[in-house]
């Protein structure tokens, strides 16, 4: 793994690499505090290896959108609807990823008196991985619930219009001594973020993720930027399309219709000018107490984790693993041996700090 990392990945600091980007963030006009939550969540991306949701969006996603106008630095953030159980915010066309994590944790808040609550975000703008905020109800005995829809990309099964967002769900539930199960996936095959990665690499896409503009499979992740991506489960039915398509149009229905915000293709399109504000997030948490003693429920947790962990492995293989094993893993060896930047992200990050003269020293030692 060292290997690998070092000849195509910059190793960085955690700490520093937060700093840097909330450095960059309030140079862009965000408040301190927000630009700290946005710092937290590109780096807990990177750490847990989902790097098409990291420091790679700081420049090309968000600071460009801060400086022409498309994204609100300091939002005026309303909560429209608010019950004992339920919450609906407003997050005024700025970053995601405060407004979202703010959302959950009165949620939490929420939750820990009712047993169970549930929250929309409209006017926001992408929020980084899902799973981050699902995970913010681990540490309360609580089961987390989180996603969002987005840009559209993907396309129906049968169908080639761009109709639906990479629409992810995500899961995080605890265990006693075993990582916690945290299901974090996009409802098309792949994130639109992988492309990116992809064409990056210069490496040629698996076959079922994405159609050209005509609805033809393409292999090329250039061309697969200008068509579209496949429902999770591929093209047609016969592999299951039609369920990632169900599940990406729940999750548009939860977070756009339910909230009152962008859905369907009211959403903008990655060829589209400035359409600011158009996202839309979901969250919910429940107590596990509600159903039984959460320390008993987590011991069955590793009972039911190591049972799949443990059993027969196909020829050729030599571990199972669990939903957020993986990204757990990472996490433990990133944060030792530093956060893996590829190196045109790194490039991309130094030049963007000279550009606004901050400081581009976070490199591990």
């Amino acid at each position: 793994m060292a290997d690998v990392i070092t000849s195509e990945y910059r190793l960085a600091t955690e700490t520093g690499l937060k700093s840097f980007v909330q450095t960059v963030l309030e140079k862009a006009g965000v408040t301190a505090e927000d630009a700290g939550i946005v710092a937290e969540v590109l780096v807990a991306a990177d750490l847990r290896g989902v790097e098409s949701h990291g420091v790679a969006r700081l420049e090309s996603y968000y600071v460009s959108r801060l400086r022409n106008g498309q994204m609100v630095p300091k939002p005026d953030v309303q909560t429209v609807r608010e019950t004992a159980t339920s919450l609906l915010v407003d997050a005024g066309n700025g970053l995601g990823h405060p407004t979202a994590k703010r959302t959950m944790e009165r949620l939490l808040d929420k939750a820990g008196q009712s047993g169970a609550a549930f929250g929309a975000v409209r006017s926001s703008n992408h929020f980084g991985i899902a799973g981050y905020y699902a995970m913010l109800a681990l540490d309360h005995d609580m089961i987390g619930i989180a996603s969002t829809n987005s840009t559209r990309f993907g396309a129906p099964t049968f169908g080639r219009d761009i109709l639906l967002g990479t629409n992810p769900l995500a899961f995080a539930i605890p265990a006693q001594n075993e990582p916690a199960f945290v299901l974090d996936f996009a409802t098309t095959t792949v994130p639109k973020g992988k492309l990116e990665v992809y064409a990056r690499k210069e490496k040629q896409l698996n076959p079922g993720w994405a159609i050209d503009a005509n609805g033809h499979e393409t292999l090329d992740p250039q061309v697969a930027l200008h068509g579209a991506l496949l429902p999770l489960g591929g093209f047609g039915v016969d592999n299951g399309g039609h369920k990632g398509y169900g599940l990406g149009l729940l999750v548009d229905i939860l977070c756009g219709v339910l909230s009152g915000g962008a859905f369907g293709d009211e959403l903008p399109l990655p060829t589209d000018g400035p359409l600011p504000g158009k996202i839309s997030h979901f969250f919910a948490a429940f107590k596990i107490d509600g159903f039984r003693d959460p320390a008993a429920f987590k011991r069955d947790m590793d009972v039911e984790l190591r049972a799949f962990k443990d059993s027969a492995k196909a020829p050729g293989q030599e571990r199972i693993y669990v939903a957020g094993e993986i990204e757990y893993e990472k996490t433990l060896y990133n944060r030792e041996h530093g956060v893996p930047v590829h190196v045109k992200v790194w490039n991309g990050l130094e030049k963007l700090a000279g550009e606004l003269g901050v400081p581009f020293d976070f490199e591990q030692r």
